[in-house]
């Protein structure tokens, strides 16, 4: 078993981001895998449709890693390869500053230049998007989608399932319940003392 393969699934705009944080943290890329694919190359690796066949074809890989933005399909990608045996890393972007008292979970990822303050918690599978601030003591749930240049204040609670669109503000005391759906630039005041 070679640590530094593991496949991607998923092969659109967030797979692209992924794929390079995924390579500056060491690791290679072995195959795609995305149901919907129209080309058998994605980044100069195969593509395939199901796992069975990236399977076939990469049986000595032992990790893998979900790549796709929408929260219900990487959710379920998520459980998926975890049934199947496989190893699911989380991978954080050289660029952003991620606190030594903070953990983020299986399957997430810390994208350019986030900050995840002292004593954060992220879930399984979550994404920290680009110029994301997540300030100390907040919770973000599984598969939740922090996009791009989201601000989150001391102590946010950011439930399972979230989008929370780009440039959006959360004071500090937040908090967004399960599978809120937040409009880009959107502004949320404190909900609790």
């Amino acid at each position: 078993m070679n640590k530094s393969e593991v496949l991607v699934i998923g092969a659109g705009g967030h797979a692209k981001v992924a794929s390079e944080i995924i390579r500056q943290n060491g690791w290679n890329v072995a195959a795609y895998i995305d149901e919907g694919a129209t080309a058998g190359i994605f980044q100069g690796k195969s593509v395939f449709k199901t796992l069975d066949a990236a399977r076939n074809s990469h049986s000595e890989v032992k990790h893998a890693f979900v790549a796709i933005g929408a929260n219900n399909f990487r959710r379920k990608w998520h459980l998926f390869l975890t049934e199947n045996g496989y190893n699911i890393p989380m991978f954080i972007h050289r660029t952003a500053w991620v606190s030594e008292s903070a953990s983020i979970d299986a399957g997430s990822i810390v994208c350019a230049n986030a900050v995840v303050g002292a004593d954060c918690k992220v879930g399984p599978g979550a994404i920290i998007n680009c110029g994301t601030i997540l300030d100390h003591d907040s919770k973000v749930g599984a598969f939740t989608h922090l996009s791009q240049g989201v601000i989150a204040g001391g102590a946010v609670h950011i439930g399972n399932n979230v989008l929370i669109g780009p440039g959006s503000t959360l004071e500090k005391l937040s908090v967004i319940d399960n599978d809120a759906q937040i409009s880009a630039m959107s502004h949320i005041a404190t909900a609790r003392q």
